[in-house]
């Protein structure tokens, strides 16, 4: 299978793995929006797309054309050993300079490290070869959010879900970017409200948001 190929499927079907850190939404967002402890107040994957370790003839037979090194990337990065990781999908993109999905991946370990000028970097170098992954729009939009630039992470987190319309983390990510920076109450409640929607079981913390927002909403009508 050629990687141009692979690109596109990477592009077309996501089936993406949370973080340990941020598998849930738990815990309050503070004054800056941050929810919990280690996730920057907003979901982030953890990139591991159409993942070859859940096995299955369909994700074998996807997987047949994915450099080794890149593989063995996904699995350290599964483990949590972020520099083993990103050590090698940088293999895998010498080797493979137009494979986008190791571009992505290191973006979102750089991103794991809080370095986000190298995050958007890599991200970025991701689009060019794949210009429609929902994915990388999803963390550029949690890199503009982090540096303060509010309507640049708006532009993308709106791109995401124009490119994967059930995609639940950017929805989330847009509620929180409307309700804690932008005050559109309205509009922050419709996303939280699909989130609720797309994931399996309800969130009990953004239950709790939605709550909250619509007795905001109401107040604000008195």
């Amino acid at each position: 299978m050629c990687l141009s190929h692979i690109n596109r499927l990477f592009g077309l079907s996501l089936l993406t793995l949370m973080l340990a850190s941020c598998a849930t939404t738990s815990g309050d967002r503070d004054e800056h929006g941050d929810m919990g402890s280690g996730d920057n107040g907003a979901e982030i994957d953890a990139g591991v797309v159409n993942d070859p370790l859940k096995g299955g003839l369909w994700n074998k037979k996807l997987w047949e054309g994915a450099p080794k090194p890149y593989v063995d990337g996904l699995k350290a990065a599964q483990r949590g050993q972020s520099n083993a990781a990103m050590k090698l999908f940088r293999k895998s993109m010498f080797d493979f300079p137009d494979f986008a999905p190791a571009y992505t991946n290191l973006g979102l370990q750089q991103l794991k490290l809080n370095d986000l000028t190298a995050a958007k970097e890599s991200l970025n170098k991701s689009l060019k070869i794949a210009p429609n992954d929902a994915v990388v729009y999803n963390h550029l939009g949690v890199i503009a959010r982090m540096n303060g630039k509010f309507d640049t992470a708006l532009k993308h987190y709106k791109k995401a879900i124009e490119l994967k319309s059930d995609y639940a983390n950017a929805h989330l990510n847009i509620g929180v970017l409307l309700d804690l920076y932008l005050y559109e109450l309205k509009s922050a409640l419709k996303h939280y409200e699909i989130y609720q929607s797309i994931i399996s079981k309800k969130d009990a913390t953004v239950t709790k948001w939605i709550v909250e927002i619509k007795r905001r909403i109401a107040k604000g009508k008195k």
